[in-house]
C-alpha cells in the first residue's frame, strides 16, 4: 500500500468484499468509523485493511460476526485473550462437528431411501419420501 488515501472501493478490492460490506461492518462496530475527506469520502488506513483481512479470515474459519467482534474486543489483553479465543474456537469446532454429523446422517438416510425408492413403485416411493421428510432432523435446527 502506498501513501495514497485508501478509499472504500480500494479497501473493498484489497480485502475481497463489496463496499456495502465495509459499511455494514462499520455500522456493526467491527470497523471503526473512518476519517473523511472534505468532500465526505471515507478514508481508511492500513489498520482498517488488516482488520478487514482478519474478519474475512476468521469468517472463512467458521467464526460468526458476533464471535469475531468478541475476539477483536479481547485483543491486547494478554494470556486471557488467548484462553478466550481458544474457548470460542473450541465451541465453534464442536458446533461444526455436530452439524457435520447431522449432515452425514441425513446423507446416509437419503442414500438409503433413494436406493429403496429406485426399487419400489412410484406411489410407494412418494409415501417413503414423505416419511423421510417427517422423521429426519434438519442440521439447521442447531443454528
Amino acid at each position: 500500500m502506498n501513501d495514497k488515501p485508501l478509499l472504500i472501493g480500494r479497501l473493498a478490492k484489497l480485502s475481497g468484499v463489496k463496499p456495502d460490506t465495509i459499511r455494514f461492518y462499520e455500522r456493526s462496530g467491527l470497523l471503526p468509523k473512518p476519517s473523511r475527506t472534505a468532500s465526505g469520502y471515507r478514508v481508511y488506513d492500513a489498520v482498517a485493511l488488516n482488520q478487514m483481512r482478519f474478519i474475512r479470515k476468521a469468517q472463512s474459519l467458521g467464526f460468526s460476526l458476533d464471535e469475531i467482534r468478541r475476539i477483536m474486543s479481547l485483543r491486547g489483553q494478554g494470556r486471557e485473550t488467548c484462553r478466550r479465543v481458544i474457548a470460542i474456537a473450541e465451541a465453534t469446532l464442536a458446533e461444526t462437528e455436530a452439524k457435520l454429523k447431522d449432515l452425514q446422517q441425513f446423507r446416509d438416510a437419503l442414500a438409503h431411501h433413494l436406493a429403496l425408492w429406485k426399487q419400489n413403485s412410484k406411489s410407494k416411493a412418494r409415501a417413503e419420501f414423505c416419511r423421510l421428510i417427517e422423521s429426519t432432523p434438519l442440521a439447521s435446527k442447531r443454528s
